[in-house]
């Protein structure tokens, strides 16, 4: 998956624009973060996504002119080993030009100066920390050298927008020729980072702390057919139109995470260990809780 540009709405030179030195502080204390709390950076985007596509459906229950608005609501983690690659989509809420700079340009002031008092005294993990200050988002530099966010709002009127940064002490802007509502967001993978370009830690990882996300998650082997596949697979085709062979269909990716609330269970299929799980990725706590109540 890429950073859709094409048929941008003007041929525009990106704009350069700087982060304030909070963020900049932040940005430097996550690229040199500990490889242990790396992976949380995947539960960080996919509570995102799950809080725009939560937003896109309160928004429709009231709203008729939404953009796309038949479109299948979900997320979708594409990964590329070979081109160091890892793609996360959803057709939440989208974002316009100003929301870009908004969500991902600042950054609360309050929230920063917290979250890097916390993290250089070094009390907690960054686990603990990363969720409590909204700085979420950033965690994406622990594992990208470049990360590239191309949205379109649910506002029809509004056009596609690329928001780029190397984690470093600016981002760029740009138009952008994505055609449908949401977001993509494109990460360049670190040369130490590549094991979350793999299908089994990915979904590994969407297990473990986003097992509840009420919207389907799939996770989807972003890599080019070859040549050779491509053409077996057009043989096969032909084949199959003319009745020599039955045909080969690729089943549907299916999601990766449960979906359904614990709490929507039966108490007698529900083991001990997953209502701790629950917890924990409720209350971002590393404690079992002291009791079930359910």
């Amino acid at each position: 998956m890429t950073a859709t540009t094409d048929n941008a709405p003007e041929a525009l030179a990106p704009e350069t624009l700087e982060y304030r030195t909070e963020v900049k502080q932040l940005l430097d204390i996550l690229a040199h973060s500990l490889y242990t709390d790396r992976e949380i950076f995947l539960r960080e985007l996919i509570s995102n996504a799950s809080d725009a596509l939560n937003r896109i459906q309160f928004e429709m229950l009231t709203n008729t002119n939404v953009l796309d608005s038949d479109a299948k609501l979900g997320i979708w983690i594409e990964y590329d080993a070979a081109a160091k690659t890892l793609a996360l989509r959803d057709t939440g809420i989208g974002m316009n030009r100003d929301e870009l700079i908004d969500n991902l340009g600042t950054i609360a002031h309050s929230g920063a100066k917290a979250f890097i008092q916390e993290a250089q005294e070094e009390k907690k993990s960054l686990e603990e920390i990363i969720g409590q200050f909204g700085v979420g988002f950033y965690s994406v530099f622990m594992v990208a050298n470049e990360v590239a966010v191309t949205s379109r709002s649910y506002r029809s009127d509004d056009n596609a927008w690329t928001w780029r940064s190397h984690g470093d002490s600016s981002y760029s802007l740009e138009p952008a020729g994505k055609e449908s509502r949401g977001t993509e967001i494109l990460i360049h993978l670190k040369d130490d980072a590549l094991e979350f370009a793999s299908a089994w830690r990915l979904e590994q990882i969407v297990k473990k702390h986003s097992d509840y996300v009420s919207f389907p998650i799939f996770v989807i082997d972003g890599a080019p057919v070859s040549d050779d596949l491509a053409g077996e697979q057009a043989d096969e085709q032909a084949d199959a139109e003319t009745g020599a062979t039955e045909a080969v269909t690729e089943a549907a990716p299916e999601p990766v995470n449960r979906q359904t609330a614990i709490w929507r269970q039966s108490p007698s299929s529900v083991q001990a260990d997953e209502y701790d799980d629950f917890y924990k990725q409720l209350t971002f706590d590393f404690e079992k809780p002291l009791v079930h109540i359910h």
